[in-house]
């Protein structure tokens, strides 16, 4: 290609990545490989772009001939399937970083890479900064390709809500596929003060009002370091205290009783005025939250 062409193909670059609308230009056809205006506008004066044109741009000269000249799915291709993960996740900074395992099945066993995206940042929030996917690996219990999305939030990250997209692309010649897209809404906690941090995390899994009682399921992970005795001990003194998203208390401060793996039960009895729309779970100044199933919407507690 020589230097002319090298710098209309830099020109249309540029001006995809930076505007919606131009005067369509006849030059601009031979270095993206287009058929004409119409492959990337809605009309020959060049108004708006098509869809996936401007995200194509991204990916410069290559990205856009990709777009204009894709290469052929190979036939018998299906679309990776990204599993299901929890809605609602909860870290806390300085503690234990957030992990969300994303599990994938694709009937080729097609390479794959994780796509995360961040579609809207609530209350101000800066990007998710620090966060990291990790190689892949075998999951033990499915036996599937795995891939973990890792982040410990730093204190300018505190007290923000992020939402964040996932999805799986086959990689590969002749494999483009993008799987269905999973979410995960992260509330991103302060560093706790407590005077002591046996736990290292809790989480709530579920919590539902059924029957005139908020029934609530999750999991406490104690410090390794911590004898079978300290952890027993840890579970007497430790309270769950409950309140709703604007601050109200929820209940009474009570103990948890953890099976062998961590995981605990909770139910309290709630009457239909009294329950929150969401609950929000204090333990040992770690916190977790969680919208509550079946509350009534017309009267729980904000």
């Amino acid at each position: 290609m020589n230097k002319k062409m090298l710098s209309v193909a830099t020109l249309v670059i540029g001006t995809i990545g930076s505007i919606t609308d131009v005067l369509a230009r006849p030059e601009f056809v031979v270095p993206t490989g287009a058929a004409g205006c119409t492959s990337c506008h809605f009309d020959d004066f060049g108004t708006g772009f098509k869809p996936g044109v401007l995200e194509a741009s991204k990916g410069g000269l290559p990205g856009l001939k990709e777009f204009l000249h894709p290469t052929p799915v190979k036939t018998g291709d299906t679309k990776p399937v990204l599993h299901l993960i929890n809605e609602y996740w909860d870290v806390t900074v300085g503690s234990a970083p957030l992990v969300i395992p994303l599990l994938v099945s694709d009937a080729e066993d097609d390479a794959f890479m994780v796509n995360v995206s961040i579609p809207s940042i609530k209350n101000g929030g800066l990007a998710v900064k620090g966060a990291v996917l990790s190689s892949e690996r075998t999951d033990l219990e499915s036996n599937l390709p795995a891939i973990d999305f890792k982040w410990q939030p730093t204190a300018a990250q505190a007290n923000k809500t992020y939402t964040v997209n996932f999805t799986a692309k086959e990689k590969g010649v002749g494999r483009k596929l993008l799987s269905n897209t999973v979410t995960a809404t992260i509330n991103v906690w302060p560093a706790r003060h407590s005077a002591t941090k046996n736990v290292s995390q809790f989480k709530v899994q579920r919590a539902q009002w059924s029957n005139n009682s908020l029934n609530l399921t999750g999991a406490v992970i104690f410090k390794s370091t911590l004898t079978a005795a300290q952890r027993n001990a840890a579970l007497k003194t430790l309270s769950l205290k409950m309140r709703t998203n604007s601050g109200f208390g929820v209940g009474s401060a009570s103990h948890l009783t953890a099976d062998a793996n961590g995981n605990w039960k909770k139910s309290v009895a709630l009457k239909a005025a009294a329950v929150p729309c969401t609950i929000k779970l204090e333990y040992e100044g770690l916190n977790a939250t969680s919208p509550v199933k079946l509350a009534p919407k017309k009267t729980c507690l904000q």
